[in-house]
């Protein structure tokens, strides 16, 4: 059985009479690709924050993407390096493709995560303009930064055992 994709919305019910709207155009590879680095981001934030508040029981908190990126916040980081606010913009993003069936992701909608990258790269930085190729070099820095944090604290609490 072939099918024709998913079923129309509701558009506008007026005089009777229901306007059908199909949805068209959804780049699904997009938007899972997009939903697939917001998770791989918050990987990384959930074991940065446990390597830096090791005393909270991350299980039970049950803490909100918001709530461990305010935790970040606290810290003072190198205004080069610093991606909270390109990493706040890409979940408003998700909140908006989770609840806007017809949500599509542009590279206006990026620019934030375009800014830091040209922010902590610099010049030497070709800048990408598909938005598939901005979110995997947006992701990928940013694990990057948590990598290394998470490595420094590992590192540290080694020696501190030795």
């Amino acid at each position: 059985m072939k099918r024709s994709g998913l079923p129309p919305l509701v558009g506008d019910i007026r005089d009777g009479k229901v306007k059908w709207q199909r949805l068209e155009d959804l780049n699904y590879e997009l938007l899972g690709y997009f939903l697939s680095c917001h998770l791989i981001i918050e990987h990384y934030l959930d074991e940065y924050l446990k390597t830096r508040y090791p005393e909270l029981d991350w299980d039970a908190s049950k803490q909100t993407f918001g709530q461990k990126v305010s935790l970040l916040a606290t810290d003072h980081y190198p205004e080069k390096y610093n991606s909270i606010p390109a990493i706040k913009h890409l979940n408003s993003l998700r909140n908006k493709l989770s609840h806007n069936i017809d949500f599509k992701i542009t590279q206006a909608d990026l620019l934030p995560l375009s800014q830091y990258l040209k922010k902590c790269c610099g010049s030497d930085l070709e800048e990408p303009t598909e938005p598939k190729e901005i979110l995997d070099l947006f992701t990928s820095m940013v694990c990057v930064w948590f990598a290394s944090g998470i490595s420094a604290t590992a590192k540290q609490t080694r020696h501190s055992r030795e």
